[in-house]
């Protein structure tokens, strides 16, 4: 059995499956957390539906089990009066159908709580997170006008244990009117693009691009230079540049306490932090005496090397060039 192509095939009519189940026919509305995002990559993505890949599938995967521990944990600890999955409809021309993971009912109080599965907590929550929690609360806010809205983000990082959770959303009115703007807009020409007229859809880069399978197409990036990802090249070679001072304080500091250790002759407790000192031990191939065995029976080390290849992110600084007309004569 090939049991990568199993799993690729079965997640794939799986998560069909599901949406179909929960969300219905996507490509007749936009959803919470369409609105947030670019709006070339979701018409296109309606427009061209691609078959995810299976790092992708298991990514919803992983996205449902954080809501299913959500919900597991929160019925266990005696908060049982929630619903999951509610849908709040925005008013207007636009189909706008929000799906929320969590709504906590209370005497007139409904508190939101959107569930991100991620990779590694962010500082703060993520702009499209927010757009999709204000666009969520504002349609709650519609369909219970006498009932105080409040949400909050809680992002699960399965891998590490760790949790981040932003809190103290309430509804507003004007960032509501905005987004619900947007998705006119987005609905708009979306609507064209499916009788055939051409249109070219704003785009709004973000990190998030490297996973949009329409990138080879958008005019964002047809061009060598896309002045769009700065703020965020920037903020990546500062923390590069903070890395390198904070490892040149890092590692004489940890020498100086391993030297205490060390003198000490057992494992100090310093407060809540237990310094002891591990070892560890590694196997290594004595290339030297492998080649003499080697040539011993007619052969060399490199009729059993192969190379391989991987991938890595190069960053250079970039040269700049005077053109000849600026040229001091």
């Amino acid at each position: 059995m090939d049991i990568k192509n199993t799993l690729l095939t079965g997640l794939q009519k799986f998560a069909k499956q599901h949406t179909l189940t929960t969300l219905g026919d996507r490509s007749s509305y936009l959803g919470a957390s369409d609105i947030g995002y670019c709006p070339r990559k979701v018409i296109l993505d309606r427009l061209h539906p691609a078959e995810h890949d299976l790092a992708t599938l298991l990514r919803f995967q992983r996205g449902h089990m954080a809501e299913d521990i959500v919900a597991n944990a929160m019925t266990a600890a005696g908060y049982v009066n929630f619903d999951r999955q509610v849908e709040a409809i925005a008013s207007g021309t636009t189909p706008i159908r929000c799906h929320i993971d969590f709504v906590f009912n209370a005497p007139k109080l409904k508190a939101v709580l959107e569930v991100k599965s991620v990779s590694a907590i962010p500082d703060g929550p993520y702009s499209s997170w927010e757009s999709q929690l204000y666009m969520q609360m504002g349609a709650l806010k519609e369909q219970f006008p006498d009932y105080t809205i409040k949400g909050a983000v809680l992002a699960i990082d399965l891998g590490s244990g760790d949790i981040g959770f932003f809190n103290g959303y309430k509804p507003d009115e004007n960032l509501y009117k905005g987004l619900k703007d947007r998705a006119a807009s987005i609905w708009t020409d979306y609507q064209f693009m499916i009788l055939g007229h051409p249109k070219n859809p704003p785009t709004d880069p973000s990190l998030l691009c490297g996973y949009c399978n329409n990138l080879t197409t958008c005019p964002r990036f047809a061009a060598k230079e896309v002045p769009d990802l700065e703020d965020f090249v920037t903020e990546l070679r500062s923390l590069q540049e903070h890395g390198k001072v904070l490892d040149k304080k890092i590692e004489p500091m940890k020498a100086n306490l391993l030297s205490i250790v060390n003198q000490a002759g057992h494992a100090i407790k310093v407060n809540n932090t237990i310094l002891s000192k591990a070892v560890r031990s590694r196997q290594h191939t004595d290339t030297g005496r492998l080649s003499a065995f080697l040539a011993d029976m007619g052969h060399t080390m490199q009729e059993f090397q192969e190379s391989s290849s991987y991938s890595f992110l190069d960053i250079k600084t970039a040269k700049t060039t005077i053109p000849k007309t600026q040229k001091a004569a």
